[in-house]
C-alpha cells in the first residue's frame, strides 16, 4: 500500500527488475526530459503494480508508441508484450523507490570468464586490523592479516567479493 492505496504488489516478495529504460519525454514542456522507468516481473506470472505506467494507465496510453518504438528496438529475445497479463509491468523510478526497501544484485558472468578462489580465515592469531596508531607492535599485527597478490596478466574486468 501506498498512502492507504492498495498497488497490486505482494508484501515481503522478490520482484526482478528486468529491464532500466530512460526515454524521451516528448510531451513535456522542457526539452530533453526524460521518462525514467523500470520493467519489473513477478516471478510467479500474475498481481501486477495497478498504479502509474500499469496497464491500461493514462500514462501506458499517452506513452505507448514511445514505449513500442523502444521495445522494437530491442534484441528479439528481449523484446515483450505491453498488454500481457504474465506478472511483467512497467514502473516509474520514483514509484519503486517508494515502494521497495531492499536491492540484491546478482552478477551473471559471461562464459568466458574465469575464477579463482582463495580460501583463508581471519583468526585470533591473525586478525590485526588496521593500525590506529603509528606503533610497530601494530604494523606487525596488520601485516599477518589474509593478504592476497592479484596481478592480471593484461587488461581485464575485475570482480571481488569478500563473504
Amino acid at each position: 500500500m501506498i498512502d492507504g492505496h492498495a498497488t497490486g504488489l505482494i508484501l515481503n516478495h522478490a520482484y526482478g527488475i528486468n529491464d532500466i529504460l530512460e526515454l524521451p519525454d516528448t510531451f513535456a514542456k522542457k526539452k530533453g526530459q526524460v521518462i525514467q522507468l523500470l520493467r519489473l516481473r513477478n516471478p510467479w506470472g500474475n498481481s501486477e503494480w495497478n498504479g502509474a505506467w500499469s496497464s491500461n494507465s493514462e500514462e501506458l496510453v499517452k506513452y505507448g508508441q514511445i514505449l513500442e518504438k523502444y521495445i522494437k528496438s530491442l534484441p528479439p529475445d528481449e523484446q515483450y508484450d505491453l498488454d500481457a497479463d504474465d506478472g511483467t509491468f512497467l514502473m516509474s523510478y520514483e514509484d519503486w523507490r517508494d515502494s521497495f526497501s531492499s536491492l540484491f544484485i546478482n552478477n551473471d558472468f559471461p562464459e568466458d570468464w574465469t575464477g579463482v578462489r582463495f580460501k583463508s580465515a581471519w583468526t585470533p592469531q591473525n586478525s590485526g586490523g588496521i593500525p590506529n596508531k603509528n606503533q610497530k607492535d601494530l604494523f606487525d599485527d596488520y601485516a599477518r592479516n589474509p593478504q592476497f597478490l592479484i596481478r592480471p596478466a593484461k587488461d581485464c574486468e575485475l570482480m571481488l567479493s569478500l563473504q
